[in-house]
């Protein structure tokens, strides 16, 4: 690979990474400001006419096999709406991710970072099989969908 295709791979992977964390942070803050209102003591008829919100079952798949480390896999329940980087979220043990201008950038996933196994090394995602045109925290799920983290030693395109 050129040296050119190679930053401009490590840059669409960097583009992608950073895109989640936008997104997840916006997607916090909507819920941090949406709660619940809260309701009188004796009003049973009030709690009982809450819509209980809609959930969607997710496999996440965990593959850190180039990382020298192990696959595993994940049947997650979530919240309709739930994005790729909610699902691992629930899935994972341990995410180290940031936000940048692209959105959550997922830089490790347990104990497997970014940079481990090389400069090209770090954490990318694919939906059913395909790779994704945005970030993590802006791919929105549906129930069925199967989310796949892979670590790859070598971003080629």
């Amino acid at each position: 690979m050129s040296q050119n295709n190679a930053r401009s791979a490590e840059k669409n992977l960097f583009a992608r990474i950073a895109a989640c964390a936008a997104a997840f942070v916006l997607a916090l803050t909507v819920a941090a400001c949406g709660g619940a209102p809260a309701t009188s003591g004796g009003d049973k008829a009030a709690d009982t006419g809450r819509e209980q919100q809609a959930t969607m079952a997710v496999t996440v798949e965990i593959d850190a096999t180039a990382g020298e480390g192990e696959k595993t896999t994940a049947e997650v329940e979530l919240p309709e709406g739930a994005t790729a980087y909610d699902a691992l979220v629930a899935a994972a043990d341990d995410v180290n991710a940031s936000d940048s201008e692209y959105g959550m950038y997922v830089q490790g996933i347990n104990g497997l970072a970014g940079g481990d196994f090389g400069d090209m090394s770090g954490w990318m995602f694919e939906v059913n099989g395909e790779m994704a045109e945005v970030g993590c925290s802006e791919y929105e799920l549906a129930d069925g969908d199967v989310v796949t983290w892979l670590y790859v030693t070598e971003f080629t395109e």
